[in-house]
């Protein structure tokens, strides 16, 4: 590749680590509780789909293929992790009031640190990883 000088190299390493923790502070400021006080049921269900279900669905499926180890954890966090806060971005510039999604990203990366460690013990009580 094409030699960076280290300070940009640095600075780039700074915004990129910025990144994530900024986009949940910013989605933060704009939650509007009252709004999504009426939406806890399709958020719930939102949480149970992306935290439960796809990883009830498919992490089986993963097995069934033969991934063990670290590639089976790889799977696990691609289908169990948070939402991410770029969901709320595209639900924004879709023309929607991003409540709800707000709601899921912020619930999904509470209830995320539970259902990974829940999976992760899982997946280790039948010595696949």
């Amino acid at each position: 590749g094409i030699p960076q000088p280290a300070i940009l190299e640095k600075s780039v390493s700074y915004l990129a680590n910025m990144a994530t923790p900024l986009s949940l502070i910013a989605l933060g400021a704009s939650f509007k509780v009252n709004e999504a006080k009426g939406k806890l049921p399709l958020t719930l269900g939102i949480a149970f789909i992306k935290l439960i279900l796809f990883c009830a669905l498919f992490l089986p499926l993963a097995v069934y293929m033969d991934f063990r180890g670290e590639k089976l954890i790889a799977i696990l966090v691609m289908l169990g992790s948070a939402t991410t806060g770029s969901c709320f971005v595209m639900a924004k510039n879709l023309g929607h009031k991003g409540t709800v999604t707000a709601f899921a990203v912020m619930l999904t990366t509470l209830l995320s640190s539970l259902t990974l460690t829940a999976w992760l013990f899982i997946l280790k009580s039948f010595d696949y990883i």
